[in-house]
């Protein structure tokens, strides 16, 4: 299964944040009936009765978790590409929502001035209908109280500890936001709502990597997450399924990493606070392509080689960081080869990015290049990449 990243709504890109808010305004323009309309998802979690959301043990991040991946899913009827960002309130004292969240609208793709689907969301018509709001001092209120919670309860050792840990603050940000936020029967309706929920699933994510060991108690794994179903199945999801993101295909990329165009044989200065590399679980360097190419690639990465000399040897260079390869088609027909299914190409580069920083360093130099089965180098016009991205966890 190939994993996707949810990210920060504060790193994603100008195109990307242009497809989130389109994206949102396509399930909002759903007809109300719809399974996969705002109006329908968004009163999962309230109004109309029955009520579905669990707030309590077992079942908070288990259901909230099956319920942000079928918003997700939701989303990606619009737009296959989009993944639900998270809204992270939790990492320091900020103030307000995210900037993509705080006006009523943006100026869109067209140059046009339009409504913001972050802003607020509709309320179906069975929950009473109108627009979502929020308190009128959301945008000055600090979240450093929550967020001091947050932190604190990652240190906890077992799974009900944390859960209950995080709940606490989960529910002062429901608060703090306020209008429809403030209380479960229209919460849903408000399109925060996701994006501060995926973050309290951010948040079970970060606590299970440094917990690997603890598995969800027996009530915790065998709770029915209604009204979620398995595919085919009248049965209900139940805990245990929501256990891994990996099993879900996702992962959360917890930092922004500002990165200028990287594309082989481009040696890159990607800068970073040295706090961010204390933190650091993983690094990985994914190399992205929507089809297979024509002849077998190489792609060996390398992090602060010299810059007089970007050797590409593996052997005996202390620079080398790792190396994966694309399977070559050979002679199919270039139509044939155009439909074949992309491919994510992916190394992990940890150990080599905490040598680079062991002085404390605040820039890394990474070089990428391609080579072919006998191991010249390849053209960078003949490598068929779409995208290369490094990802700290």
């Amino acid at each position: 299964m190939t994993i996707r990243y949810r990210r920060n709504i504060n790193c994603l890109t100008s195109d990307q944040l242009h497809d989130l808010r389109e994206a949102f305004q396509g399930i909002y323009d759903m007809p109300e009936a719809g399974g996969d309309s705002f109006a329908t998802i968004g009163g999962i979690h309230g109004l109309p009765n029955p009520s579905w959301c669990d707030h309590g043990v077992p079942g908070f991040f288990t259901w909230h978790r099956a319920y942000m991946r079928a918003f997700e899913k939701a989303l990606q009827c619009v737009n296959s590409g989009v993944m639900l960002p998270f809204w992270d309130w939790s990492s320091g004292p900020t103030t307000g929502v995210p900037a993509a969240c705080r006006e009523s609208t943006y100026v869109n793709r067209d140059g046009d001035t339009v409504s913001n689907p972050l802003y607020s969301g509709p309320i179906s018509a069975a929950a009473g209908g109108g627009v979502t709001a929020r308190s009128a001092t959301i945008d000055t209120r600090s979240f450093a109280g929550p967020a001091t919670s947050a932190q604190a309860a990652m240190s906890s050792l077992t799974f009900n500890s944390f859960q209950g840990a995080i709940n606490g603050p989960h529910g002062t940000i429901h608060g703090y936001v306020g209008g429809q936020m403030g209380s479960v029967p229209r919460a849903g309706f408000d399109p925060i709502f996701f994006l501060h929920h995926a973050n309290v699933d951010r948040l079970w994510w970060n606590w299970q990597q440094t917990h690997p060991g603890v598995t969800l108690p027996s009530n915790e794994a065998t709770h029915a997450l209604d009204p979620f179903n398995k595919p085919f199945s009248t049965d209900w999801y139940e805990g245990a399924d929501m256990e891994s993101t990996d099993d879900l295909g996702y992962r959360y990329s917890n930092w922004c990493l500002w990165i200028p165009p990287l594309w082989v044989w481009n040696l890159v200065v990607v800068k970073i606070d040295p706090w961010m590399i204390k933190q650091l679980r993983n690094a990985r360097l994914v190399l992205r392509s929507s089809r297979m190419p024509a002849n077998s690639v190489e792609f060996r990465a390398f992090i602060n080689p010299p810059e007089e000399s970007k050797r590409t040897a593996v052997e005996d260079n202390p620079s080398f960081a790792g190396t994966v390869a694309a399977f070559g088609m050979d002679d199919m027909e270039m139509e044939a080869r155009s439909t074949s299914a992309s491919f994510d190409l992916e190394m992990n580069i940890t150990e080599k990015v905490r040598e680079s920083f062991e002085d404390n360093a605040e820039e890394l130099k990474l070089f990428i290049v391609a080579l072919d089965a006998e191991g010249e180098p390849v053209d960078p016009d003949q490598v068929e990449l779409d995208d290369i991205e490094l990802i700290f966890e």
